[in-house]
């Protein structure tokens, strides 16, 4: 059975608040999580972009946060004052670093966040296999749209 042209709006813009309703609730919670360990939201994002890829390269951070190479500099400053990243010779071009996390200080980092992960994983065991397939694809979708990668 498909869905009238009204009732396909109506789930679209539903799809739209709840998407909204998420991101929201995800970058106020971050700032919370953020405020507790004396650092800004965005080297939060910084923190979780390095987890994501893996050691990158400053000039790739700056593409994927958007911020200036300078910005990146000054974040990296306080990420590494904090001993949440470290900074090494790049081994493919020594003319270059990379920027690795501290997998031990996120570690504990992330035990902030363990009671929304059980709360998801209670979310994904009552949720069909049909469905999370769905999900996953529609969030890799979204995941490849242009605003949510460097350009």
């Amino acid at each position: 059975m498909s869905l009238s042209t009204t009732q396909r709006a109506r789930l679209h813009a539903e799809v739209g608040r709840q998407i909204r309703q998420s991101i929201a609730g995800s970058i106020l919670f971050n700032q919370r999580v953020a405020d507790r360990f004396g650092l800004r939201l965005t080297d939060m994002q910084c923190l979780n972009i390095l987890d994501l890829l893996g050691p990158v390269t400053p000039g790739k951070l700056a593409e994927y946060t958007g911020l200036t190479t300078g910005g990146v500099t000054v974040m990296l400053d306080r990420l590494e004052k904090a001993d949440l990243v470290q900074r090494e010779p790049n081994p493919s071009d020594r003319r270059s670093l990379l920027v690795r996390v501290n997998p031990r200080k996120l570690k504990k980092m992330s035990t902030v966040y363990a009671g929304i992960n059980r709360q998801l994983e209670s979310v994904l065991m009552e949720t069909s296999e049909a469905e999370l397939q769905s999900v996953a694809k529609f969030f890799a979708r979204m995941n490849a749209m242009r605003i949510l990668r460097p350009e």
